[in-house]
């Protein structure tokens, strides 16, 4: 699984902001992802869920778009 290491600080930092807004839960993460990182979707969607168990991310709907390049970007995400 290497988009563990793409996957986690991604969850840690949209928690620590959501915790700082006050957030209950995460309900929606909004991502781009560069097509160059290698990363295939079903796997990458797969991940993120294992990784989001007991986070406020835990039940949030993955949203993932490819673009050309080679990085990966938060969108936006939506909190409760």
């Amino acid at each position: 699984m290497h988009e563990t290491h793409l996957i986690e600080p991604i969850i840690q930092g949209i928690s620590e902001h959501a915790k700082r807004e006050g957030a209950k839960a995460v309900l929606k993460v909004r991502l781009r992802v560069g097509e160059l990182t290698g990363v295939k979707e079903d796997s990458f969607k797969a991940t993120f869920a294992i990784l989001a168990e007991g986070t406020l991310l835990e039940t949030a709907d993955l949203e993932v778009t490819f673009f050309p390049g080679t990085q990966i970007e938060v969108a936006s995400f939506d909190i409760d």
